[in-house]
């Protein structure tokens, strides 16, 4: 698995909308797997005017991303979906993959392995055939 997931998602400071209110947070790595490509981050926000908060707990890894979203204070749900939004749109901005498919590296894993299984297969065959071959003279 390539360093690409681990890459796009940086700290950094988070700026989005939700329900007509802004708000502001940051964002900060927890955990980097980088065997199996799995990042946990801390997404965290509050509004820019009143007394609303949400702080989300996130799972980035190929394939998906999973949030436990809290909200506090006058948070609306549509502030801990934007958080979730401004995290995924961060990662699809930094062109990160978040199918294994679209991971150059993985791709580079399958074609090898497909490779040895034709491999595998051919040699098996003409094994098959030359011991057919011997059996009938």
């Amino acid at each position: 698995m390539s360093g690409a997931l681990p890459r796009a998602l940086q700290t950094g400071p988070l700026r989005f909308e939700a329900a007509g209110v802004p708000y502001a947070g940051a964002l900060r790595l927890v955990d980097v797997d980088e065997d199996s490509g799995v990042v946990g981050a801390h997404a965290q926000a509050r509004a820019t005017r009143g007394w609303a908060g949400v702080a989300a707990d996130i799972t980035a890894r190929p394939g998906g991303l999973d949030a436990d979203v809290r909200l506090s204070g006058d948070a609306t749900d549509e502030a801990g979906e934007a958080l979730v939004e401004a995290v995924r749109a961060r990662l699809e901005a930094a062109g990160a993959p978040l199918s294994p498919a679209d991971d150059p590296a993985w791709r580079r894993k399958l074609a090898v392995r497909a490779a040895l299984a034709v491999g595998v297969g051919v040699a098996a065959g003409l094994a098959g055939a030359a011991w057919d071959r011997r059996r009938r003279t």
